[in-house]
């Protein structure tokens, strides 16, 4: 038999489904921590977690070179009490919220591979450093907080990434969050509003003018949280505007965030009110090439079972941008999930199976290669 013909898909099912019944919204993990925790050591796993929840676990196994497995445990928003519903062959919520399988069906994954491989102690695999981290929806949080420099593995495969099976996510952007505080002045809406300075009519016409969405292939932009004003009787002297920008180009990343900080400059200026603009990096972009580790290993796999390899460039940011920028290489692959961050959410049970499939024959095939 080959390695993934020990693949069982019930078992796989039966992990995810008690896995989203565990509710975990990012900031509240501690649950399924401690569920993970003790599984993990069930099979064989020498486990930690670190001060802000991380949970980092290593698996034996042959060779000199260390890989990293990588996902995370939160689930976007705050949703809870998810009940999963399976229709031909496919997991759904009950339509109430979230699913879940960003990234529980990852999680599952990586259970269904660890478990192969504690039940077949024949097949030849790398030694595995596991991380599967806290409040990545929150910005990455986790893997941010997480202590890199203790991790020793030589580059890393992360399962969090929807499309097909065989989908491979070899490049990411970067982002900017850009926070804006606009200062207004205060007056009676009423009976002296000439003598107020409007804060959201300067925050609004700086939105306004600022390109937002697609900018193009590589870049993007969003306006996402407005807080301000306190009655309709009173003219707002204080707006908050939370904005982000993200690109695979740096220089077009620079352009894009200065032209939204010279927006609520230029608004400001125009109505008589001041603004402060901070910038923050969220993440930096990477791109890793076809003769790099972790895309060969993943590549190969994924052609050799069949599967149609799709690189993919992507639009977000995972586990993979920190872990890269501390000198881990990793590569992005799909677990299957779909829609995910809203209620229609699902799931293949047979792309979960596939998913597993990919993964141990990149570890397994990893080990021939070296």
């Amino acid at each position: 038999m080959n390695a993934i013909d020990h693949i069982e898909t019930d078992r796989i099912l039966t992990m995810f489904l008690e896995l989203v019944q565990i509710d975990s919204p990012s900031g509240q993990e501690a649950e399924i921590g401690k569920h993970l925790m003790s599984t993990l050591q069930d099979l064989g796993c020498n486990v930690r977690r670190d001060g802000h929840g991380n949970l980092i676990a290593c698996y034996p196994g042959q060779g000199d070179e260390i890989v990293l497995l990588s996902c995370h445990m939160d689930t976007v928003g705050t949703d809870t009490g998810i009940k999963p519903v399976i229709r031909d062959g496919v997991v759904y919520s009950d339509g109430t919220t979230i699913l879940g399988a960003d990234d529980k069906a990852g999680i599952a994954v990586l259970l269904e591979t660890l478990k192969v491989f504690r039940e077949q102690p024949d097949l030849q695999h790398p030694p595995l450093e596991i991380v599967i981290s806290v409040s990545e929806e929150k910005g990455l949080v986790g893997a941010k907080k997480l202590d890199k420099s203790q991790l020793q593995a030589d580059w890393g495969i992360v399962l969090d990434s929807g499309g097909p099976i065989g989908t491979l996510v070899y490049t990411g952007p970067s982002q900017n969050h850009i926070d804006a505080v606009v200062h207004g002045k205060k007056a009676h809406a009423g009976s002296a509003p000439e003598k107020g300075i409007n804060a959201i009519v300067v925050a609004s016409e700086a939105i306004a003018t600022m390109p937002v969405g697609r900018i193009d292939e590589e870049t993007t932009s969003n306006v996402g949280i407005i807080q301000g004003g306190e009655a309709t009787n009173i003219v707002p002297d204080i707006v908050t505007v939370n904005c982000e920008a993200r690109s695979r180009n740096d220089e077009k990343l620079a352009a894009q965030t200065e032209t939204m900080v010279k927006a609520f400059e230029d608004a400001a200026a125009k109505y008589g009110a001041t603004v402060d603009v901070e910038v923050r990096l969220a993440y930096q972009g990477y791109l890793l090439t076809p003769d790099q580790r972790p895309y060969a290993v993943a590549a190969r796999a994924i052609e050799s079972l069949g599967f149609e390899l799709i690189p993919k460039k992507g639009g977000g940011g995972t586990d993979g941008h920190i872990y890269t920028a501390a000198g881990i290489p990793c590569v992005v692959l799909s677990a299957g999930m779909a829609d995910v961050h809203t209620s229609s959410e699902h799931v293949a049970i047979q792309d979960m199976v596939d998913s597993a499939k990919v993964l141990i024959q990149a570890l397994t095939q990893s080990v021939s290669a070296t």
